[in-house]
């Protein structure tokens, strides 16, 4: 692989996690300050980074909406992505449970970057650490983040070194 080929992430959960307040923070690097529509199918954007190696790498995201009926096209668009986000919200146990679903429609795929995210770091909530790591040993997720498009956190620091992983599996 180039360095300049782009790389493909997704990210995917349920709806109103803050998957798409993730990416916006991501993109322009402050919180929207009008709130966001839930996302229709997916959305697309991208961004190009300097890693730590003085890399300029092009990352193209797929945020693609939490409610069932997009499940469905979730494997066509996901099938060949360099990275898969897991996002669930900390203060919904729901929706970190719903994550098993998710893989499930998206399969096994040894090649692909997989981390997991809680969103919404900023209210103070987490998941039990147990339970997180049993569920990253359980499916192959590299890193597990938590993140807050409120503050900022670890926000730049998941894509970077997602990205960077990726470059480095693949070289």
């Amino acid at each position: 692989m180039s360095l300049d080929s782009p790389l493909k992430i997704v990210i995917a959960g349920e709806k109103h996690v803050g998957k798409s307040s993730l990416v916006h923070r991501f993109i322009y690097e402050q919180f929207p300050l009008k709130g966001l529509y839930s996302t229709v199918g997916f959305d697309f954007t991208l961004k190009t980074i300097i890693l730590d190696n003085n890399t300029n790498v092009v990352i193209h995201i797929y945020d693609f909406g939490g409610e069932p009926r997009f499940r469905m096209i979730f494997p066509q668009y996901a099938s060949d992505c360099d990275g898969l986000i897991l996002a669930f919200d900390p203060t919904r146990e729901e929706t970190f449970n719903a994550l098993n679903e998710w893989i499930e429609v998206y399969g096994r795929k040894e090649e692909t970057i997989n981390f997991l995210i809680s969103t919404k770091a900023d209210l103070g909530i987490s998941t039990s650490p147990l339970k997180i790591n049993d569920f990253r040993n359980k499916h192959n997720i590299s890193r597990y983040f938590q993140t807050s498009a409120v503050t900022g956190e670890n926000t730049q620091e998941l894509f970077k070194i997602i990205a960077g992983e990726i470059i480095q599996k693949k070289l």
